[in-house]
């Protein structure tokens, strides 16, 4: 994801891309911390998340457009569309989360996500690729289709095997959610420059004090 990150920086949710998780659903979990630990909210509006989804690449720059315009156009369902958004990211999030604790997820968490799955498959449609077949969006892109991206990513991992490599940073003040492909599923940092250092010191700062 290094071109989003280049092409986003200065934004405050291009910290997202500089440590991809591996699916865009994670990406969108990890983009803010909400009732995991921080206040810091990284797509604090409805053009955010247009602006976001165009830069992961899950929407055009045709369909993006086209988004923004209508959000202009109607600012109170936009405004309606980014807290649904961010609603399904928390849920979702939980869900994540309690499954890399092996905890059973709550059920109005799926009950929402499940919802959301049902309110944008209307904007779905299936599009021949190189490799097969691919979900995509309608061209004629209502609101609610911003969501469709998310949606799909998300329960395709949820219903995924590739979920047995769904990870939570090992850092406990991290809540970052990545999926784990190392071969031997050793991966155990959101990111070994930040999480993975800081770690690594305070290990041998602990090391040190016990031997004093």
């Amino acid at each position: 994801m290094q071109v989003a990150y280049s092409r986003t920086k200065g934004k405050r949710y291009a910290e997202t891309f500089r440590c991809p998780g591996g699916a865009l659903c994670l990406d969108f979990c990890n983009s803010g911390q909400g009732i995991r630990g921080s206040q810091e909210e990284w797509i604090p509006t409805y053009a955010d998340l247009v602006d976001w989804l165009e830069a992961a690449g899950a929407l055009t720059e045709s369909q993006a457009l086209r988004l923004r315009t209508g959000g202009a156009d109607a600012p109170q369902a936009a405004q309606q569309l980014f807290e649904r958004a961010i609603a399904f990211r928390e849920a979702l999030a939980r869900v994540f989360l309690a499954r890399t604790e092996s905890r059973a997820a709550a059920r109005e968490d799926l009950t929402l996500i499940d919802a959301e799955y049902a309110r944008t498959a209307p904007f779905a449609r299936l599009s021949a690729t190189d490799d097969g077949f691919a979900w995509t969006l309608d061209s004629a892109v209502e609101l609610d289709a911003a969501l469709r991206p998310l949606v799909e990513s998300a329960v395709s991992l949820l219903t995924s095997e590739r979920l047995a490599r769904l990870r939570r940073c090992g850092n406990s003040t991290c809540y970052w959610l990545f999926l784990d492909e190392t071969k031997n599923c050793s991966r155990r940092w959101c990111e070994m420059a930040s999480c993975g250092n800081l770690m690594k010191v305070r290990r041998h700062r602990a090391r040190q004090q016990r031997s004093v």
